[in-house]
């Protein structure tokens, strides 16, 4: 008799799966697979498996891109939040501007 039941997991209306997001979210608070691994209690290459199609389905070249993604799952309270943003932005003066340099002697020749 033949099952109506679809096989395989089922469809998320979210770009990744909810273990992809698990696995996203504590790469993200810095830990290494290891670590994941040994907390989620999986296997060091189902880690690795699962970055990788982060990865992939989020078009990032590397966990670098992917510790510094903004993304949040669906069914979040946080993506429920609508983002609001005023068409003007309105700054005050600055009081100090940092920029890194090598040499100080030639950032200041350069002011000048």
């Amino acid at each position: 008799m033949a099952s109506s039941r679809q096989r395989g997991r089922p469809p998320h209306a979210d770009v990744l799966t909810p273990g992809e997001w698990r696995i996203v979210e504590a790469v993200r608070h810095g830990m290494s697979n290891r670590e994941i691994a040994a907390r989620r209690g999986i296997s060091l290459d189902a880690v690795k498996y699962h970055v990788a199609n982060a990865l992939q389905k989020l078009g990032l070249a590397g966990r670098r891109e992917l510790r510094r993604w903004d993304g949040v799952a669906r069914d979040t309270a946080l993506s429920s939040q609508e983002t609001r943003m005023g068409m003007e932005l309105n700054m005050g003066p600055l009081g100090q501007i940092a920029r890194r340099v090598k040499d100080i002697e030639a950032a200041r020749r350069a002011l000048l």
